[in-house]
């Protein structure tokens, strides 16, 4: 009898009993999607700023966050909030890809594992898969490689805007209060810049479901030093910041 894990056994069959489109809403949202991973007063006061529509909302136990069209310079993409962790956030994610997003931009914050200011902004172009939601989408394995050719289109776009990032890999973790020395340790020599708590399962949903995704991550607290934990301000001015370069980056692509 087989007794490895059973998060191992990939299934390869492309249908699922219940698929996400399986609701039937008439919601058809614009191609490219500003995924954020920011506090909804935030959302707000960008919305503000800018026209914008209620195009449609995402029903569930505990999280029904509204999708916005939003409208910069004559050009349109869908905003949502996304909900902490690879589960909700690539649940959430899968509904809105069969709903006509295409292209996903994700932005949000994470924990720094090696000497970097706070609020600096990197991009991730690997994944450590140390989550269990990946493992649904594609084989299993340790890392998933992002789209490099979509994280180019940013890249140009972040140039444009003569923006200050880095390229890093990225540790996606399901176990917040279980980031241990040892853990950290090791996916630190494994070459994570950062921790976090949805990016490999987003990345392989996207990959599954053959669409476009990256994702800007700013620095926000610092596990640099596990003897010495630092909070700081959680990131909270990069926010404001990654809604601000997201929707940028977006519209020129």
């Amino acid at each position: 009898m087989n007794q490895q894990p059973f998060i191992l056994d990939f299934d390869k069959n492309a249908h699922a009993v219940i698929e996400p489109d399986h609701d039937q809403e008439s919601f058809h949202f614009h191609s490219r999607l500003l995924y954020a991973f920011a506090p909804k007063e935030e959302i707000d006061l960008f919305l503000d700023k800018h026209l914008h529509r209620t195009i449609g909302m995402f029903d569930s136990v505990s999280f029904t966050p509204k999708i916005y069209e939003v409208e910069i310079n004559g050009k349109f993409f869908t905003l949502c909030q996304a909900p902490l962790g690879a589960p909700a956030a690539t649940q959430l994610l899968d509904w809105l890809i069969s709903y006509g997003v295409k292209d996903v931009l994700a932005v949000g914050i994470a924990g720094a594992l090696i000497d970097l200011p706070e609020n600096a902004m990197l991009l991730p172009t690997r994944a450590i898969r140390d989550e269990g939601t990946s493992f649904h989408y594609m084989e299993p394995g340790q890392f998933v490689d992002l789209n490099y050719q979509f994280i180019k289109k940013v890249e140009e776009q972040l140039d444009k805007l003569d923006l200050k990032y880095d390229e890093i890999t990225t540790w996606t973790t399901d176990g917040f209060f279980r980031e241990t020395p040892k853990k950290v340790a090791q996916f630190r020599q494994l070459g994570a810049s950062v921790v976090e708590m949805e990016c490999a399962g987003m990345a392989a949903c996207a990959y599954f479901r053959k669409i476009n995704f990256a994702q800007l991550l700013f620095t926000a607290d610092s596990l640099a030093d596990t003897e010495n934990y630092d909070v700081r301000d959680w990131g909270s001015e990069s926010h404001s910041t990654s809604l601000d370069i997201g929707s940028q980056v977006l519209i020129q692509m």
